[in-house]
């Protein structure tokens, strides 16, 4: 209606600027009722492109709206039958390994499988109950896809088994009977109850960055503390006063990983520029620039010889470098999906990655050695590191658990729910006793290994989300580096 009225209004004004030109020798009369009529009608078209614009804008949320009611409905039944089929394969699969024909070990080989098979199923089912389905469903897409493969092995297994008779096995006389056992830790060097509780108290805070630090190294002499940072730098500080010692730039975008040489001689930092540079420590010269991954490096480990750098990226290659010249060695592989972490065994045989999809991978050095896989996460693993005994593997959830496996058997040890935000460092203790978790809730937090004990939370005015963890050697000092570029230092008191 008050269209009309306006396109009316518009006509008269019209209509009076020509009477006004055409009875009066003035310009003015006629020019008025003219600017008023253009004024007039731009009024209008405003008006009516802002109710086109809101009838475009229903229309699009009615369509989304559909579209997503539609979705939801074929990704539950596509879930809901790839899961039936599953189940209904499983009681087959079970009843050829109670067979007496089959070899022992891969009997119990085959148990071991379908126990993975089954926890992974069980997890599904708990996710579907618990979650949205549109919310994670490129992730559970995965995991089934990862499940059916695991039977689809299975399944080719038992046929060749079951080509050689027990009998004709050498040593298969004094095989014994395998059954299921608990995951146990490594025994323990004395009682839990003999462990001292440590307590930590914050020392100070150090600002200079202005971006978040995603890095952190304390020298082995607790001496340096290398800080790397989103805002393109390296920071060094005098760790017992908190002097910024120099300041390290050549990274064209945000810094991402570092790591330092055995000698304290070089540090290697990656970023999102694509490119790893090596720098001198004592004097911040920057030594070479390597080039050769087309993503952002995320992850960075220098072997225990001091000679080879280990880079992982985004474009699912994970590299290897010789230090000392920036010369490329090859790929350790070209598949290794889109790394976010990765972790190096204390002998330097052995380099654990991971990322979006959430399976574990073991990548050996040896030619001859297996690739082994740890499925059963549903959320991206953030974070890896190994005991310095090389055989617990702490791995950082984006869903806020941070999980405990047994690196030569690949069974779930602990876990351990932050609950307050995704998982995105963690470290050992020297000692081996606990385990220090930073996620994106604001805290550190410290439990005992052995017990699954919180035994501490660092949260003194943390500000924003724990982005990376240090420990110095002598175990004395926990270092955060926070999203808006503080770093906060607690002592052991």
């Amino acid at each position: 209606m008050l269209n009309y009225r306006i396109k009316i209004a518009e006509f008269v004004f019209i209509v009076g600027s020509v009477i006004a030109w055409a009875v009066s020798d003035e310009l003015i009369y006629g020019a008025i009722p003219l600017l008023v009529a253009l004024v007039l009608n731009l009024i209008d078209r405003v008006r009516l492109e802002q109710q086109m614009r809101r009838r475009l804008t229903a229309g699009i949320t009615k369509l989304h709206r559909q579209i997503e009611q539609e979705s939801q409905s074929v990704y539950e039944k596509q879930i809901e039958d790839a899961i039936a089929t599953l189940e209904n394969k499983l009681p087959e699969y079970l009843a050829q390994l109670n067979s007496p024909e089959y070899n022992a070990v891969q009997i119990a080989q085959f148990k071991v499988q379908i126990s993975s098979f089954e926890e992974s199923l069980r997890s599904i089912v708990k996710y579907l109950n618990t979650s949205s389905i549109l919310a994670r469903i490129d992730q559970l897409e995965d995991a089934i896809a990862t499940a059916t493969a695991n039977l689809a092995r299975i399944e080719r297994q038992i046929p060749n088994a079951s080509k050689l008779p027990l009998k004709e096995i050498p040593g298969a006389e004094n095989h014994q009977t395998f059954e299921p056992q608990p995951a146990l830790f490594p025994v323990m060097l004395e009682p839990v109850s003999q462990i001292p509780l440590p307590t930590w108290t914050n020392i100070y805070s150090l600002g200079g960055h202005s971006d978040w630090i995603s890095s952190l190294i304390i020298s082995p002499d607790r001496e340096i503390l290398i800080s790397g940072s989103l805002d393109k730098t390296i920071k060094l500080w005098d760790l017992s006063t908190g002097e910024n010692i120099k300041t390290f730039s050549g990274h064209g975008q945000g810094i991402l990983s570092m790591a330092m040489s055995p000698d304290r001689q070089i540090i290697a930092s990656g970023g999102f520029d694509q490119t790893i540079n090596l720098w001198r420590i004592d004097t911040g010269e920057l030594l070479y620039t390597l080039k050769g991954h087309t993503g952002s490096v995320r992850a960075l480990a220098i072997a225990p010889d001091g000679q080879t750098l280990i880079s992982a990226s985004f474009d699912k290659t994970i590299k290897l470098w010789h230090l000392d010249t920036g010369e490329f060695l090859g790929n350790l592989t070209e598949d290794a999906g889109q790394v976010s972490a990765i972790a190096l065994t204390p002998d330097g045989q052995i380099v654990a990655s991971g990322g979006g999809d959430g399976i574990i991978t073991l990548w050996p050095f040896e030619p001859s050695a297996s690739v082994v896989e740890f499925t059963g996460n549903l959320s991206s693993i953030a974070s890896l590191t190994i005991s310095l005994d090389g055989k617990i593997l702490a791995v950082g959830c984006t869903d806020g658990n941070l999980k405990l496996w047994q690196v030569d058997t690949g069974k779930i040890l602990k876990v351990f729910p932050c609950h307050s935000g995704a998982v995105i460092s963690a470290v050992f203790s020297l000692d081996g006793h606990n385990l220090i978790g930073g996620s994106a809730g604001d805290a550190i937090k410290i439990w005992q290994i052995e017990t699954g004990e919180l035994l501490s939370v660092l949260d003194h005015d943390v500000p924003g989300s724990v982005m990376s963890i240090a420990i110095s050697k002598d175990g004395e000092w926990i270092v955060g580096g926070c999203e808006d570029g503080t770093i906060k230092i607690w002592q052991q008191d």
